[in-house]
């Protein structure tokens, strides 16, 4: 048995589908880089406490309800202020803030978030202005009432992502 012949594209149509091509390519990098996962900065006066916490809850909470989401951290004036009680609560909770190093704020890392939330005073420095600012019970003298606050709070958050992603991403 011969072996057949395949036939030749014409060169138009080989135009034509690179020119498609680029352009499908053009499209996806765009739908792809408004689908990139949300970024969010916590900040907090000491960078130990609040922000550890919300960006510790914020990722656990949005891998198990599957929304993409990059979540940093930052202080104003980073100094420990985890108490051995609240320490000890944390660890109970599965949390460990020290399991990423405490950071200080710079300006650069207000310009590459999507979101930046203010903890407390911290919301009043004149770069975090346009911050969204949560006043929220002490973690170190008030634990439960700190714990279902960050609760709520990130429940409306992770409603609100979700919708930013389903806009961006055409998804239902």
């Amino acid at each position: 048995m011969a072996l057949s012949r395949i036939p030749r594209t014409p060169k138009a149509f080989d135009r034509r589908a690179l020119i498609m091509g680029g352009s499908l390519a053009l499209t996806f990098g765009r739908a792809t880089a408004a689908c990139a996962p949300a970024r969010v900065m916590f900040v907090c006066p000491a960078g130990t406490v609040k922000s550890v916490i919300a960006r510790k809850a914020l990722k656990r909470r949005a891998a198990a309800e599957g929304v993409a989401v990059s979540v940093s951290s930052r202080g104003v004036h980073p100094e420990d202020h985890v108490s051995p009680t609240l320490a000890a609560n944390l660890r109970k909770d599965g949390l460990d803030p020290a399991s990423e190093p405490v950071r200080a704020l710079a300006e650069l890392d207000i310009a590459q978030a999507d979101m930046v939330i203010a903890f407390d005073e911290a919301a009043d420095m004149p770069s975090l202005r346009a911050a969204r600012a949560w006043k929220t019970p002490s973690w170190n003298s008030d634990y439960a009432a700190a714990k279902a606050d960050l609760d709520n709070r990130l429940t409306g958050l992770l409603a609100e992502l979700k919708l930013r992603a389903a806009k961006a991403c055409g998804t239902p």
